[in-house]
């Protein structure tokens, strides 16, 4: 296990992209690091997911669309 939270940020365009990580950049922790990764749409869109056996919260979790403007 590599990280202890996931957080997402969907980005138009690589300047948007550097405006955030130096935001990151500036209000990075004291102790700890953080790792960012980009990826574009299209890496994105060949995620796959792989499920095992569903826990109690995983099976009452809602559906949310994400769109895009």
């Amino acid at each position: 296990m590599v990280q202890f939270s996931v957080y997402c940020r969907v980005c138009n365009g690589y300047d948007d992209v550097e405006k955030h990580k130096a935001r990151i950049r500036q209000y990075k922790p004291d102790n700890g690091s953080v790792r960012l990764l980009v990826i574009t749409e299209k890496q994105y869109e060949k995620m796959e997911l792989i499920i095992g056996n569903l826990v109690k919260e995983e099976k009452y979790a809602g559906f949310e669309q994400l769109s895009i403007f």
